[in-house]
């Protein structure tokens, strides 16, 4: 009887354990212990960017719109930064952006300003992130060459958001919609920091949601760069919040780099609490 019972759970163990196991080397082309295909960060598996959850707005209490800076060699910003090089599994947020929009067209405009009212022309923007490096000829006074220097990722310096924070009384909670993007760039040779171009983040979303970004706790599960975005895994200060006189931070606080700090953890602090205020208990 003992033996008839062990053979039993033989038999179920063997049911219940497959044959063959996808977690193995099968392939060359597999480039590890699980097949690539299976793997988060091929993109034949990613589907378009999920939906935003649909807003009355009635629903809407209250709302502000927020402009911050990410710095991208901060710890936690850095898979925004690299790799500065495309590789063939992932590239930077830099490189996904200027691809989605010089060569696959699923951006279709680029702007000048984060209140989308001029857009650049193809040649206006491809000599807005390009620099260019004069060379004089002494002989030849009258003879200038000028060499392209296309801006890459390590010429990114931070991203800039603008979005906006309300306050959903059907969901009870604090929401956020990013509604711009902007990579800031240093140009190699004047040194000037300036926004390359501002892209609608929905818009946006379609590129960014098919690559991913490096995710050094979990190589298997790696965010998309919407993901990241949307679940704001990334470190970020206010340099401006809506106001009368549409200033910035730095503007009336000229010159006291500690200061602006402090104020925009004041600002980013009065967030946090106006979630708790709008409840009654």
């Amino acid at each position: 009887m003992k033996q008839l019972k062990n053979c039993i759970y033989i038999a179920i163990l063997a049911a219940l354990i497959p044959m063959h196991s996808d977690a193995q080397v099968l392939d060359p082309q597999d480039d590890g212990i699980v097949k690539r295909s299976n793997m988060h960060h091929d993109k034949s598996n990613i589907e378009d960017p999920f939906a935003y959850s649909y807003l009355h707005e009635d629903d809407i209490l209250w709302s502000e719109r927020h402009w911050e800076r990410i710095q991208v060699r901060e710890k936690i910003n850095l898979p925004l930064f690299y790799p500065l090089e495309p590789q063939p599994d992932r590239m930077s947020l830099w490189d996904v952006l200027k691809k989605a929009i010089l060569d696959e067209g699923t951006i279709s405009k680029a702007y000048l300003f984060d209140d989308f009212t001029e857009a650049y022309s193809e040649d206006a923007l491809l000599n807005r992130i390009q620099s260019y490096e004069v060379d004089y000829d002494f002989n030849d006074i009258d003879t200038l060459d000028v060499d392209t220097l296309p801006l890459t990722s390590a010429n990114v310096v931070s991203y800039l958001i603008k979005s906006d924070w309300y306050f959903d009384k059907k969901r009870g909670e604090l929401k956020n919609r990013i509604i711009s993007i902007a990579p800031e760039v240093m140009d190699p040779e004047t040194k000037e920091v300036y926004p390359a171009f501002w892209v609608w983040f929905p818009e946006a979303r379609k590129a960014m949601s098919t690559c991913v970004a490096f995710n050094e706790k979990n190589y298997k599960q790696r965010l998309t760069f919407d993901q990241i975005m949307h679940l704001r895994k990334f470190s970020s200060t206010i340099y401006k919040v809506d106001n009368v006189y549409g200033r910035t931070i730095e503007e009336y606080n000229r010159n006291r780099s500690m200061n602006q700090l402090l104020e925009a953890a004041r600002l980013k602090e009065d967030l946090r609490n106006k979630e708790h205020d709008m409840w009654t208990y």
